[in-house]
C-alpha cells in the first residue's frame, strides 16, 4: 500500500510550524548581538580601542555568564525557592545588559584604554545573560517543528543582518549594534509580567538527569559549536565571514528539513538523517586538494555542520520549556552554561594561553571526534530498538480504531488518514476533547490523549513530545486512571463512543 510523505504540520492538521511576529524579529536582534557569537560584535574591530578592552570584556563577560548560569540552575531546582518578583528582576537584568554592552561600546571609542572598566562592563552584562536567554525561551516556547523552524528564521535574519550592517563605517556598526542591542533586550522586561507558573521540583538530582538524558548531544553539539567559533574566524571566499554565510545555509537546510523532509517525530530524524549528511559534506569537500574551491567551500560547509547542531539543540530547548518537566530557567540556564563555557575554554585557549596561532587544522580533529560519539549513539540507539521488546500499545490490533491499515506502522497509517481525511482527524480530536474536559484531564494529558487514540507507542509520544518515556508513562497512568480503564482497547472504544 502506498502512503504519503507529508510535512510534520500536514500531519498534525495545524498550520505551519511558523508564524512570524514582531516579537520574532526582536529575538534575531537580541541573537545578533550577544558576545562573542555575534559577528555583529566583532565588526566593532575597527573602533581605536577595540583590540585593548576587547579581550578584558570578553573573558569577564563569559566567567560571570558561567557563574550565573550554574546559580539559576541551583536556584531553579531548588524543593521551596524563595518567592521572587520575576518582572523585578528582569528589568534589573535587562538595564545591566544593556549598560554593561554600553560601557563596552563608549570604551573602544575612548581616548586612551581602560581595560578594568571594560572588565566590570563584562561582568554586569555577563550575570545577565542567563535571565535574559531564559525569559525569552518562556516568550517562544513551542513544539520541536514549529522551535525548530524560528530557530531558522532568527538565524538568517541575524546573519544577514549582521553582514548588511558590517559594511557601515565603524562608528555605524556601533550606532547599529547599541540599537539592535535595545531592540533584543528591551520585549523580555514586558513578556516576564505574564509569564507561566513556576515547575516544581521534588528531586533536584532526578529532573537534571531527566533534562541530560534528552539534551545530552544537542548540548555537545552547542558546546562544540561556541568552542570553535570562539577560536576560528575564517572567510568565506574572500567575501564575508564563514560564519554569515554558513548560518545562513544552516537556515536554509533547517527550513527545508522543517517544511519538506522532516519525519515525525524530527528530532531522532536529524540525529538520523540530518547532520549525518551535513557532516559527510564537510569530508567529502574537505577531501580536495588545497587552493581548489571544493577546499574552500568545506569552511563553509564547517560552520553548516556546527550551525545546524546548534539550531537543533537550541529547538530541542525551546521544546523541553513547553514540556514543563523541568523549570525554565534550569533548562535555558543549563544551555547557557554549557555554551558559555565552551566560548570560555575557546577564548582562554587562543588569546590567554596562545596555545596555538592557527586552530584550523583541529576543526577537522573536533569535528571527526564529533561524529565519532554521534555515530556511536546512533549504532547503540538502533540496537536497542532492534533487540527491545514492543511495548503494550505499540500498535493497535485489528479493528481498534480509525485509520487502521494492514502491513503499515501506526506513523504511516496516521499519516495517510489525516492527509487524506482531515474530516475524521478532526473527528478524534474533538471526541479526545470532550473526554479530556469531561474526565478532567490536564492540557498535558490531553495531548497526549490524542496521540494514545492514534495508537502511537509511549516511546514514540516521548520523542514526538520531548519528553522523558517514563514521564509519557506516568500521564498515560493518570489518564488511564482518570477514564476509569486499564487497557488500550478500553481506550479506543472509549474515544469511538464519546
Amino acid at each position: 500500500m502506498a502512503t504519503y510523505e507529508v510535512p510534520p504540520w500536514a500531519a498534525d492538521g495545524e498550520r505551519p510550524p511558523l508564524a512570524v511576529r514582531p516579537l520574532h524579529l526582536a529575538l534575531a536582534a537580541f541573537v545578533a548581538t550577544v558576545p562573542p557569537f555575534s559577528p555583529l560584535f566583532a565588526s566593532l574591530a575597527a573602533a581605536p580601542q577595540y583590540a585593548a578592552v576587547e579581550a578584558s570584556f570578553l573573558f569577564a563577560f563569559l566567567v560571570a555568564a558561567v557563574l550565573a548560569s550554574i546559580a539559576v540552575i541551583v536556584r531553579a531546582l531548588q524543593a521551596r525557592p524563595r518567592p521572587w518578583r520575576r518582572s523585578r528582576v528582569t528589568a534589573v537584568c535587562v538595564v545591566a545588559y544593556l549598560v554593561g554592552l554600553g560601557v563596552f561600546e563608549a570604551l573602544v571609542f575612548a581616548g586612551q584604554p581602560m581595560p578594568a572598566l571594560a572588565l566590570a562592563a563584562g561582568i554586569v552584562a555577563g550575570a545577565a545573560l542567563p535571565v535574559l536567554a531564559a525569559e525569552w525561551a518562556r516568550a517562544v516556547e513551542g513544539p520541536m517543528a514549529s522551535s525548530l523552524a524560528l530557530c531558522a528564521f532568527v538565524a538568517v535574519l541575524a546573519c544577514f543582518g549582521s553582514w548588511m550592517l558590517a559594511l557601515l563605517p565603524v562608528e555605524g556598526v556601533a550606532l547599529a549594534y547599541g540599537i539592535c542591542a535595545l531592540v533584543g533586550a528591551a520585549p523580555v522586561a514586558v513578556t516576564a509580567r505574564a509569564g507561566a507558573p513556576a515547575v516544581p521540583v521534588r528531586r533536584a538530582r532526578q529532573a537534571v538527569e531527566r533534562l541530560l538524558s534528552v539534551t545530552w548531544l544537542p548540548l555537545l553539539g552547542i558546546a562544540v559549536f561556541a568552542f570553535m567559533v570562539t577560536v576560528i574566524a575564517h572567510s568565506a571566499f574572500g567575501v564575508a565571514r564563514a560564519s554569515l554565510v554558513g548560518g545562513m545555509l544552516a537556515a536554509l537546510v533547517v527550513f527545508a528539513a522543517c517544511f519538506l523532509w522532516g519525519k515525525r517525530p524530527l528530532l531522532p530524524w536529524c540525529y538520523r538523517v540530518l547532520v549525518p549528511v551535513m557532516a559527510a559534506v564537510f569530508v567529502v569537500l574537505g577531501s580536495f586538494p588545497a587552493g581548489t574551491f571544493p577546499k574552500d567551500a568545506s569552511v563553509v560547509a564547517l560552520y553548516v555542520f556546527y550551525i545546524v547542531l546548534a539550531l537543533i539543540g537550541c529547538a530541542l530547548l525551546l521544546a523541553v520549556v513547553r514540556a514543563r518537566e523541568l523549570p525554565p530557567n534550569a533548562t535555558v540556564g543549563l544551555g547557557v552554561a554549557v555554551a558559555t563555557a565552551a566560548a570560555l575554554a575557546g577564548f582562554v585557549l587562543s588569546e590567554v594561553l596562545a596555545v596555538t596561532d592557527d586552530f584550523g587544522p583541529w576543526a577537522t580533529v573536533l569535528t571527526g571526534a564529533f561524529v565519532s560519539v554521534l555515530l556511536v549513539f546512533l549504532g547503540k540507539t538502533a540496537w536497542a530498538e532492534l533487540v527491545s521488546v514492543p511495548e503494550d500499545g505499540a500498535a493497535p490490533e485489528e479493528g481498534a480504531g480509525a485509520g487502521e491499515r494492514a502491513g503499515a506502522t501506526p506513523e504511516a497509517v496516521a499519516a495517510e488518514d489525516l492527509w487524506t481525511e482531515s474530516t475524521v482527524q478532526d473527528a478524534l480530536e474533538a471526541r479526545c476533547a470532550a473526554l479530556a474536559a469531561r474526565f478532567d484531564l490536564s492540557p498535558r494529558e490531553a495531548e497526549i490523549l490524542v496521540f494514545l487514540a492514534r495508537g502511537f507507542s509511549p516511546a514514540y509520544i516521548a520523542k514526538e513530545l520531548v519528553l522523558s518515556v517514563s514521564t509519557v508513562r506516568t500521564h498515560v497512568r493518570n489518564i488511564y486512571r482518570k477514564l476509569g480503564i486499564g487497557k488500550r482497547e478500553e481506550l479506543i472504544h472509549l474515544v469511538d463512543g464519546a
